[in-house]
């Protein structure tokens, strides 16, 4: 499991406590988690997608350079 979706897991349940609590202050920490886990795999999404380009892009260059 990633820290990611560990975070998003904590979250929840720190959302889901504090609701059930009456605890305002603990719910939004939970919320405020699972955003955070959120824009993290987004993050994470985008990185790994900017090496499959870059690496896409240098087997483009070689295939070029063999060519040429």
């Amino acid at each position: 499991m990633s820290d990611s979706m560990g975070d998003k897991i904590k979250g929840v349940a720190k959302e889901t406590a504090g609701r059930a609590i009456g605890d305002e202050d603990l719910e939004r920490e939970g919320e405020a988690a699972q955003e955070s886990a959120q824009k993290e795999r987004e993050a994470e999404r985008l990185e790994q997608e900017a090496a499959e380009k870059r690496a896409d892009s240098a087997d483009a260059k070689a295939d070029e350079m063999r060519r040429s």
